[in-house]
């Protein structure tokens, strides 16, 4: 008797494999490949949280082929299939020694269907990703964040957009550097100096 069972078992192992095998291999083998201009979602998990809000976002790769992700040097990503710029990504973060266990994971689709952010970080009350929506300003995304911590510059406040960087001075609430921003934009509020400069 036990050895039917276990043959059965066998069976029934075998079947799974076999199915497995029949409905994997066409998303495997049609997995697409991205190309330049192309936007897609990219999930971090199995790091802290605010890491994780910040740099899970839609991305659009770039004329030259590549993305900029947060900590990382621009890599590339047109050529490849989702499931090898996933595994790129997570060996990128670990071989920089930033994250230990870095899990990505990729979506293609509807670029509206996809959340989009901007990142805050630095001296603001709460670090994280703000929900970007059509509008939305500096100071307005340093508000979802608590405003400034009691160390921020608000004089220096760095913004960088699609690789490149400038400096804008929120001291006053009518500043004309309270400018518009678009998804993925990267805000870091720098702390004073001893003597407040």
């Amino acid at each position: 008797m036990k050895m039917i069972n276990l043959s059965n078992s066998k069976k029934s192992l075998l079947t799974f494999f076999v199915f497995s095998l029949i409905f994997a291999w066409p998303v495997f083998g049609q997995e697409p490949i991205l190309q330049k201009g192309q936007s897609f979602g990219l999930r971090l998990t199995g790091v802290p949280a605010d890491d994780q809000t910040s740099i899970s976002q839609t991305y659009t790769i770039s004329d030259g082929g590549t993305i900029k992700l947060l900590y990382l040097e621009e890599m590339k990503a047109e050529g490849l299939k989702p499931s090898q710029l996933m595994r790129s990504v997570e060996k990128a973060y670990i071989n920089a020694q930033i994250f230990t266990k870095p899990n990505v994971v990729i979506t293609l689709g509807e670029a509206g269907s996809i959340q989009r952010y901007v990142s805050v970080l630095g001296e603001v009350n709460t670090r994280r990703g703000v929900s970007y929506t059509p509008g939305l300003t500096l100071l307005e995304a340093i508000a979802q964040c608590g405003g400034f911590s009691d160390f921020a510059n608000p004089k220096k406040v760095k913004l960088s957009r699609k690789g490149k960087a400038t400096i804008h001075d929120l001291s006053r609430t009518t500043s004309k550097a309270n400018i518009k921003l678009e998804p993925n934009d990267i805000i870091n509020v720098p702390s004073r100096g001893l003597f407040g400069g």
